[in-house]
């Protein structure tokens, strides 16, 4: 068969027979020139060969040297496979009339997404998808508060803004007062989080991977549309972008997604209107660099590395040296400590003068930064360390001098680095175009690798299945297969625990949210898919005591209510991290296989101690010499709810009382005849 290819290959017959269009031939020329090389050939032979195969030129050749149900099997793997019409895999949407899909892309700092969210607002029913469930939690929040202003009421010009929002409104549609007038019942859906305020509330806030297909609505809002490109998570905005079936789409981000975008609605027929929006306050480079001198770090400044060990040694060498206290922001930190940190930040009078981050300060937090200081600007991708992107600079660049949070200081942003060699690769960022997104990501539906499962062999290993779409998969022009590299981490611990649990299960178990690069994490993971297996339901205490956790936590739970905090404290902090990943992930399972996770109201009081033991351990990491301690204040929103499980338990409680009287009135009517 593969001579038989090969010849064809040679003999260039193979693609004039598949007849592909330019963009196929373009995108295949970008990628055999610029990406993984021997690896991306051997992907599109491959895939090539699989299309032949199922094509009737191939079909003619190849019935000659391989068995009719070798022909027959690969291209029932090709059909399976196919990727290449992602919109027919969304029918509600296809089937609705066209949507009118409104984007609104600027930098950081430009309002962007101020229109978008009263339009929400002033819905009849609407959907908001944002990417964190902070920001899902706060959408949530103040629509239910009458917080956000609706499109079409005209704002009072005393209305005062709310600065402390996350959002990038850029004006008074956020208000800072509640107003029962403009309230709307709004339900939140997260993986781990879901609160019901109203039966038939018109609105719902979720995060993006959350949002329905199979639902309609008057007006969508899908938050940072740029992050169709990412990797990892992509194909959750493609699902949105393509799925959601709305009278209209609005689509906030980065101008750099607005081509890919184009591309991908040319597949449904809806209309497209692009609105930009310009930075509300001006961003410049510094003239020079601070040449590592910590002395010179000033009160509101930001300090940016890529890894925490560099954040807690940043944060302690700048307490030394200034005698100002530093908050922290890093993507292991939950998003709600990484928005209390914020807040201690932004409070002139809580103490904490400095922020020092992560990249994590580029998305979900409000801060009023007045200088970003870039340690470097350069990341380790892995393998190497390589030049961040445009995008990537321009993001974090774009969070000093927030338009509306400096009162009247509002003279701008200033963006500087340690080392004056960084700040070239600053400026040409800062001064470049943004480079348009290429590809979207897809989106690998349960379905479409349940069609690949049934067409190989019984028993095959879901390895197997993702290597597929890699290898077989036609793709369209304008998208890209997932980065698979954390599912196929997942499949190698879990699979061979876990061989004997259908589909399903193993779905269920590779989707949760674990953390890839954590150990101590995989090994609690470990014990849940093994008690999953022998008992059918998971205990999330007794999982940390098999994984030998559970006595650590309790050991840095007792040194911090005793005060006797001993040992290197962000090697502590780290292990809270960790449990509170497994209870976040816990919580995910809860919702999804409450029969088999039933510990859900144990795990809220955990994640909520866990979250202030890390908060107590965070102010340790300051010498009590340097400025004041905080006090946490325990997060309350007011507003009455009920969890999804409370809701179904209630209906279903509704629903057997009015069994019961129907059958007590069929009773007593058949007794009366």
């Amino acid at each position: 068969m593969l001579a038989a290819y090969r010849t064809a290959i040679l003999g260039d017959s193979v693609l004039p027979a598949l007849s592909l269009n330019e963009n196929e031939l373009s995108r295949m020329s970008y990628d055999l020139s610029y990406l993984f090389g021997a690896e991306m050939l051997d992907r599109y032979l491959t895939r090539l060969l699989f299309e032949w195969a199922d094509h009737p030129s191939g079909h003619a050749v190849l019935d000659a040297v391989v068995s009719p149900r070798t022909i027959m099997t690969m291209s029932e793997l090709f059909r399976a496979a196919d990727l290449s019409r992602p919109a027919s895999a969304y029918p509600v949407a296809r089937a609705a009339k066209p949507r009118k899909v409104i984007m609104h892309v600027g930098p950081t700092n430009s309002g962007k997404t101020h229109n978008a969210l009263r339009a929400l607002a002033g819905a009849q029913s609407g959907v908001y998808a944002g990417p964190l469930r902070l920001l899902a939690h706060e959408i949530w929040e103040r629509l239910n508060k009458g917080q956000i202003v609706p499109l079409g009421v005209e704002m009072d010009a005393h209305t005062e803004p709310d600065t402390r929002t996350n959002f990038d409104v850029g004006g008074p549609a956020i208000r800072k007062e509640a107003s029962p007038q403009y309230a709307r019942a709004c339900n939140l859906l997260t993986g781990e989080e879901q609160k019901i305020v109203m039966e038939s509330g018109a609105l719902l806030s979720c995060t993006v991977e959350m949002v329905s297909v199979n639902a309609e609505y008057d007006v969508a809002v899908v938050d940072e549309i740029q992050m169709l490109a990412d990797p990892d998570r992509g194909g959750a905005w493609s699902n949105a972008v393509l799925g959601i079936s709305a009278r209209e789409l609005h689509l906030c981000g980065e101008e750099t997604a607005v081509p890919l975008v184009e591309a991908m609605l040319r597949d449904t027929g809806d209309e497209l209107i692009v609105n930009r929006y310009r930075r509300l306050t001006p961003l410049q480079a510094a003239d020079e660099g601070l040449k590592n001198d910590l002395n010179l770090v000033q009160k509101g400044d930001c300090v940016v590395c890529f890894s925490r060990t560099k954040i807690f040694t940043y944060k302690k060498r700048i307490e030394e040296a200034t005698g100002m206290r530093c908050a922290v922001a890093y993507g292991r930190l939950p998003p709600e400590i990484r928005s209390e940190q914020a807040a201690l930040f932004n409070d002139p009078d809580s103490g904490y003068d400095i922020l020092v981050a992560s990249d994590a300060v580029g998305m979900g937090l409000n801060l009023k930064i007045k200088r970003i200081i870039f340690d470097t600007v350069r990341k380790y991708d892995g393998n190497r360390l390589v030049l961040l992107s445009t995008s990537q600079i321009k993001q974090i660049a774009g969070r000093a001098g927030r338009y509306g949070l400096h009162g009247k200081d509002e003279a701008g942003g200033i963006v500087t680095a340690m080392q004056d060699a960084d700040l070239p690769d600053i400026r040409r960022a800062l001064a470049a175009p943004m480079q348009p997104l290429r590809y979207a990501r897809v989106q690998l539906l349960s379905q479409s690798i349940r069609y690949v499962m049934n067409t190989l062999p019984p028993g095959v290993s879901l390895q197997i299945a993702v290597d597929v779409y890699h290898y077989v998969a036609k793709l369209h022009p304008s998208y890209e297969i997932p980065d698979t590299r954390d599912l196929e981490n997942r499949i190698s611990l879990i699979d061979p625990i876990g061989k004997n649990n259908s589909f399903n299960e193993r779905m269920l178990l590779h989707m949760a949210p674990v953390p890839q690069r954590d150990p101590l994490a995989q090994d609690v993971l470990r014990c849940i898919v093994r008690t999953y297996n022998s008992s059918m339901r998971v205990s999330l205490r007794k999982a940390f005591q098999e994984a030998g956790v559970w006595d650590q936590y309790q050991d840095i739970l007792t040194a911090l209510r005793e005060s006797k905090i001993q040992g290197d404290k962000s090697v502590m902090l780290g292990v809270l991290e960790t449990v509170h990943k497994v209870i976040v992930m816990y919580l995910w399972l809860s919702y999804r296989q409450g029969v088999a996770f039933p510990d859900q109201e144990d795990a809220f009081l955990l994640k909520e101690e866990t979250e202030a033991a890390m908060d107590t351990l965070l102010q340790a990491l300051t010498p009590s010499s340097v400025g004041k301690r905080h006090t946490r204040a325990r997060r309350d929103d007011g507003l009455s709810y009920k969890s999804l499980k409370e809701f179904k338990q209630e209906l279903y409680h509704k629903k057997s009382e009015k069994h019961i009287n129907s059958v007590q009135s069929l009773e007593a009517s058949t007794t009366a005849q």
